[in-house]
């Protein structure tokens, strides 16, 4: 089984740390965004038209010869119940409900506005109609069930009407029969003929029971196998809207826009490539980290750490200048060369105050303004720029007078740019500057050079 290591589980403290950080950084647009998108969820609850709605109950009672205690009984219930649930939005129900309350609809649109639900484990259907208006709602609740009732009453009705009516014929008939026979007994006085009528009449009558038996017998049918639909529960007038759910609908926009806000601010931060701390130059390069310097105001006339050297800033030069010495402990470094990707980064101001904490060290430091393009250094130290490193080009080595300025502390000199050539690259890039180069390190233990930012112009690069 693989166990966590110890590096492991620190990257992912770091990881769970970084997006804890991001999320209070962007903090302030998911919170926004939430209040704006339940904002506008709210205004549009509020004016949309208040739906209404009017709910009833019918009970499906079980025809009598399937009840007791039978699981086949049992599903047939279920399943008439079932039945009736889609019975309930047949077009002949939705339209006698139209022509019950004069309704200016169609039964498909009427059909939109009604739910029917079977209430579960019982012989329960629950009507819910929607509309504008709560008594009509709960109108055309009670409606739809009364007129289902009578439909459902006058379709089963139709399954016995045949035989009902042919045995209701025919029992009609035998009484005529028997009552013209009785009144042809009373006005007959001939023996024979009276005996005959008599004989008669006792077959009708015996027809008549058998035929009166029949018919009831079907009407017990009926009612045995017949489903008695009973309104339990009608509607009633609800003055409390169902649509739209204002506090519902803000509650959920307010969670779908911070939602939205932070997947949006997670997927800025995926396609954001920009280098935000130091630990992601660790994982991006495999880079050692000298050191860390916070911004700060630049001093005029001198670098910070010797305007301010107690200050939290000029002790974190010293600890870059502690880790540059440890990374020249096989060979020590004698050129130090300072560069940045784009302009404004802040390498003149990091050139200068790691030359003159190099210089506390008992070192011997010069600080050459190698930006012929741009030179700061000068005004750093608050120097003249009349003569400088262009001009060591074109003059002998050998005669540096006002090329090399002596700076507070001792060990601490400056050479400026001097006049700004017209081909910076070609005279960084000559045998020439080499020559200065070990001409400086005769003179000099380490040489910090400042040079111009890495993305704009290739002097940095080639001067390396």
């Amino acid at each position: 089984m693989d166990q966590i290591g110890p590096g492991e589980r620190a990257e992912s403290t770091a990881d769970l740390k970084q997006y804890i950080y991001l999320l209070r950084s962007w903090a302030w647009l998911i919170v926004l965004a939430g209040a704006l998108a339940g904002a506008t969820a709210y205004f549009v609850s509020r004016q949309m038209k208040p739906i209404y709605e009017g709910v009833t109950r019918v009970l499906v009672s079980a025809p009598a010869s399937i009840t007791g205690f039978d699981p086949t009984a049992l599903v047939t219930t279920q399943t008439m119940t079932s039945t009736y649930q889609q019975m309930l939005l047949d077009r002949p129900v939705l339209q006698r409900v139209i022509d019950q309350l004069k309704l200016q609809t169609t039964p498909e649109q009427l059909k939109k506005s009604i739910v029917v639900e079977s209430v579960l484990d019982t012989q329960l259907l629950t009507i819910r109609v929607s509309n504008p208006d709560p008594s009509r709602a709960a109108d055309i609740a009670n409606a739809m069930a009364t007129e289902f009732a009578a439909r459902i009453g006058e379709l089963q009705s139709q399954r016995y009407a045949a035989s009902r009516d042919g045995l209701a014929a025919q029992v009609k008939d035998m009484e005529q029969q028997i009552t013209t026979t009785t009144n042809q007994i009373d006005h007959t006085y001939d023996l024979s003929t009276l005996q005959q009528l008599q004989a008669r009449l006792t077959e009708y009558r015996t027809m008549y029971s058998s035929l009166v038996t029949s018919y009831e017998q079907v009407r017990l049918a009926e009612a045995q196998t017949s489903t008695n639909v009973v309104v339990s529960e009608p509607a009633i007038p609800n003055a409390i809207p169902v649509e739209p759910k204002t506090a519902r609908n803000t509650a959920l926009a307010v969670v779908a826009g911070m939602l939205l806000a932070l997947g949006a601010v997670f997927a800025i931060e995926m396609m954001d490539d920009t280098i935000k701390n130091p630990e992601e130059i660790r994982k991006r390069f495999d880079l050692p980290i000298l050191g860390m310097i916070i911004w700060h105001a630049t001093p005029e006339d001198q670098p910070i750490v010797l305007a301010e050297p107690r200050s939290p800033t000029a002790e974190a030069f010293r600890s870059l200048r502690t880790n540059i010495t440890y990374a020249g402990v096989d060979g020590p470094l004698r050129r130090i060369l300072i560069t940045s990707a784009t302009p404004n980064d802040g390498k003149t101001t990091v050139a200068a105050s790691l030359a003159a904490v190099l210089s506390q060290n008992e070192k011997r430091v010069v600080l050459v303004d190698a930006d012929l393009r741009r030179p700061q250094v000068h005004r750093r130290f608050g120097l003249q720029n009349r003569l400088g490193l262009s001009d060591l080009f074109v003059r002998p080595l050998d005669s540096t007078t006002g090329v090399v300025h002596g700076i507070n502390p001792p060990n601490l000199a400056v050479i400026t740019s001097g006049g700004l050539p017209p081909n910076p690259a070609e005279l960084l890039t000559s045998k020439m500057m080499g020559k200065i180069m070990d001409w400086l390190n005769q003179d000099f233990d380490v040489i910090v050079i400042d040079t111009p930012p890495l993305l704009s112009v290739t002097d940095a690069a080639a001067l390396a």
